[in-house]
């Protein structure tokens, strides 16, 4: 029987789930468990994912992922032929490690992303592990409650997907959503029986321009206007054009409160929105790394508790992706 054809749209929101061939409690073992969270922080670095939800158990994974540019596809076959490859060099075997391709569903809506994070982070406890996931070790729900520090979650992205103004914090929201997903009936009865499954003509399916042409992300930007990658030099310029720092300010010895606002401010923007690596921040600012790391800490934390400051990064956000998007050549 022919493979279904496998669709993408640049910048979307997918769940992803695969399991292992025959059932083997391979990630049972902690080096194997490891190997596969070092595997997606890879591919999540190097393909400019953003992770909204994880939940690796005995036997298969779950993973909610924001993409960039680079097709789906590229990123999952890097990410489970780098797993499988290492687990039987590790182990002297032959053969696959996987069960199947990986299966994948497109996230177009608010509720469907709230619905499919809940869910991911509920697998231990559906699978009688823990009747508590922030019990479990290997899902992100520890990292978007701050319990634990962030390994794979970019939790500013989930917690504005859960931020609909009606809760003080969106972690009450999320908390709120976890909670009821627990209390619904299907939560124990695998992934097919999931509600917003049973639409799909077939496993395979991943997503259709032509069948979602309304589509949007789950923090509600069509996909078309999803921002675009930007050089550290093209945001330096945008930044300057839009924010009324210029990048000498940054780089000063100065410490007046608008001068340090204006460096978390470039910070949060250019690695919390835009993926660009802290390392070309500290180069950008000519300061160590150490001190870019700790700027954007300092940002994110403002972004959860601060909205005035939310504010002012969602308006540069536009305007600088506005730019790019205008300006032929930038990438």
């Amino acid at each position: 029987m022919p493979r279904h054809p496998r669709l993408f749209v640049p910048g979307a929101t997918y769940h992803v789930y695969c399991r292992v061939a025959r059932g083997e409690f391979v990630f049972d073992d902690p080096i194997e468990a490891d190997a596969f969270v070092s595997a997606v922080r890879e591919v999540r670095d190097l393909d400019g994912w953003r992770i909204l939800a994880w939940a690796l158990l005995s036997n298969h994974y779950h993973l909610v992922v924001k993409t960039d540019r680079l097709p789906l596809w590229r990123s999952m076959l890097r990410l489970q032929s780098d797993i499988a490859r290492g687990f039987n060099r590790r182990h002297r075997y032959l053969g696959r490690l996987w069960q199947s391709r990986y299966r994948a569903r497109l996230i177009d809506s608010q509720d469907y992303f709230r619905q499919a994070v809940s869910y991911v982070h509920l697998n231990p406890v559906a699978a009688n592990i823990v009747s508590d996931p922030a019990d479990y070790r290997r899902c992100g729900h520890s990292e978007i409650l701050g319990i634990e520090e962030p390994v794979l979650i970019d939790v500013p992205a989930v917690l504005r997907g859960f931020d609909d103004g009606l809760a003080d914090n969106p972690r009450d929201r999320y908390l709120s959503w976890i909670r009821q997903i627990a209390e619904l009936r299907w939560i124990d009865q695998g992934i097919r029986k999931l509600p917003w499954w049973k639409s799909a003509d077939h496993l395979d399916e991943i997503a259709s321009p032509l069948t979602h042409p309304k589509a949007r992300t789950f923090d509600g930007l069509s996909f078309e206007d999803e921002r675009v990658g930007i050089a550290i030099e093209d945001f330096i310029r945008f930044f300057e054009r839009h924010s009324g720092y210029i990048i000498q300010d940054l780089r000063s010895s100065l410490r007046r409160p608008m001068h340090v606002q204006a460096r978390i401010e470039f910070a949060t923007l250019a690695a919390a929105r835009h993926g660009i690596r802290s390392t070309e921040i500290a180069d950008s600012f000519q300061k160590h790394p150490t001190t870019i790391a700790r700027l954007i800490r300092r940002g994110l934390r403002r972004l959860l508790e601060d909205r005035s400051f939310r504010d002012r990064i969602d308006s540069l956000d536009r305007q600088i992706s506005r730019s790019a998007r205008d300006e032929p050549g930038t990438r």
